[in-house]
């Protein structure tokens, strides 16, 4: 009986060694992004290479996770290419701060950038791996349980909005961009170009018929090409046998950065030639997305806190965004107002006039020192009010003893809409006077704050 029991161990023990010799030389060392995959509950066992014809087992494992159930901690570092359930967490945390991951449990270059993004948020180490401290930043109040779905807390997200005028296409026009941001996403974004147009041809912006039109050159009105964009899109037909029409361009540009972060934007278009950027952008034509993109993105980094509100991180991706050219305020200037509305609710809002100022004292719009400026009167640009918002305010002083600058104003309106459903607004608009509006904003000292209201009112009915 003994003997027996010896020759079986030996068998054992040879067997043993000769699997152990045949796993060595025909199987690849297991990484740590494959050995942390194997943690996670289905495995497939690794590819072979050297022989074809060997096959190893399929291994079931118990289901389990990287993330401590108890204490909400990591109990390993995540980096690029890392795989697992704990990143798939990683990824719903980050969309809850206003990301748009797939939540895939893979580490790919769009969770890299959000993770190093959320890092230079946070005043932590930029490297992009989600360590203790990253960690315990992105889920400050978060218990792990075994479902993790449940274990991640409704998060409120700040979105906040952005405006630049710049010379996105060519030297005979102007851009006015608007970007909502939470976080470092762009959550909705609009850009139109105003250019002189024949005015047997176009529609002019507001007051184009009365003291702001007089400063016209012969022939011509100050024209939005989205307001214009039947007679523009067949001038681009005709001179450039352009097929996609501006208001689709412009549309296809917004929607290729909505979603997208700073971060993101500004690598791609620091990886991309002008000339190669509309082939990134898919539905765009125009040679000059390149500018565009580059608008919006400059317009979201201008995006302050000074107005700003907090938002469901889940409605987010419903945020709509809407523009109108209005006469606001009297009858030498034209408003440009911009709404970001989720639901009926106005969550973000912009505005600015555009007056013809003198030139010793303003500054004008971009390309006013190009081929738009030439249709100038003599010894004037147009000019943004918020751009010159002391030598406007200096004005206002001097004419009408103001107290509160012009900036300060449009802040206090900005302020009193934020927040507000549209049905709120409208029913204090038709129950309040002109005169008697002003008194309904505090901060506010305009007595066109009425005007103001109504325009961003109209900006977040138009939201699409």
């Amino acid at each position: 009986m003994k003997k027996n029991v010896k020759g079986v161990a030996f068998v054992l023990a040879t067997a043993l060694t000769l699997s152990t010799m045949a796993i060595g030389t025909n199987t690849k060392l297991l990484g740590v992004d494959v050995v942390s995959a194997a943690t996670t509950g289905e495995t497939t066992a690794p590819k072979t290479t050297t022989n074809p014809k060997t096959t190893v087992p399929k291994t079931t494992v118990s289901k389990t996770t990287n993330v401590s159930q108890l204490s909400g901690k990591l109990t390993r570092l995540i980096a690029l290419h890392s795989c697992g359930e704990d990143v798939k967490l990683v990824q719903t945390l980050l969309n809850k701060y206003g990301y748009n991951l797939k939540v895939d449990g893979i580490v790919g270059p769009k969770t890299l950038a959000a993770v190093k993004s959320f890092q230079k948020k946070n005043g932590l180490k930029v490297d992009g791996i989600v360590g203790p401290k990253t960690f315990a930043k992105l889920s400050p109040t978060v218990v792990q349980t075994k479902t993790q779905e449940s274990a991640v807390k409704e998060e409120k997200v700040t979105v906040k909005i952005g405006k630049v005028d710049y010379a996105a296409h060519g030297t005979k026009c102007f851009t006015v961009a608007v970007a909502a941001v939470a976080g470092d996403k762009i959550v909705a974004a609009y850009f139109d170009d105003y250019q002189y147009m024949p005015t047997s041809a176009a529609k002019g912006v507001p007051n184009s018929d009365a003291d702001f039109g007089k400063n016209y050159p012969q022939g011509y009105v100050l024209g939005s090409k989205l307001t214009n964009a039947d007679y523009y899109s067949q001038n681009m037909k005709t001179k450039a046998n352009a097929t996609v029409p501006i208001d689709k361009n412009f549309e296809a540009i917004r929607k290729y950065v909505t979603g997208k972060t700073i971060a993101e934007l500004e690598a791609t278009l620091s990886s991309t030639t002008k000339e190669k950027m509309v082939d990134a952008v898919s539905g765009a034509t125009l040679e000059d997305t390149y500018g565009y993109v580059t608008a919006i993105v400059n317009a979201a980094k201008a995006a302050k806190d000074d107005v700003s509100i907090q938002v469901d991180a889940k409605d987010i991706s419903n945020i709509k965004i809407g523009k109108v050219d209005y006469a606001a305020h009297g009858t030498k200037c034209f408003t440009v107002a911009v709404a970001a509305v989720a639901g009926d609710k106005i969550v973000a809002a912009y505005f600015d006039d555009y007056q013809y100022m003198p030139t010793s004292a303003a500054k004008g719009v971009p390309n006013s020192d190009a081929d738009f400026g030439k249709n100038y009167p003599q010894g004037y640009v147009l000019g943004s009010k918020m751009t010159n918002a002391d030598y406007y305010s200096q004005n206002m002083k001097t004419k009408a003893n103001a107290t509160v600058p012009i900036d300060k104003n449009f802040e206090a309106i900005r302020k009193y809409v934020t927040g507000k459903t549209i049905a709120e607004l409208e029913a204090t608009l038709s129950s309040t006077t002109k005169e008697k509006m002003v008194d309904a904003v505090s901060g506010a000292t305009l007595e066109d704050t009425y005007g103001y209201v109504t325009a961003i009112v109209n900006a977040a009915k138009a939201a699409k």
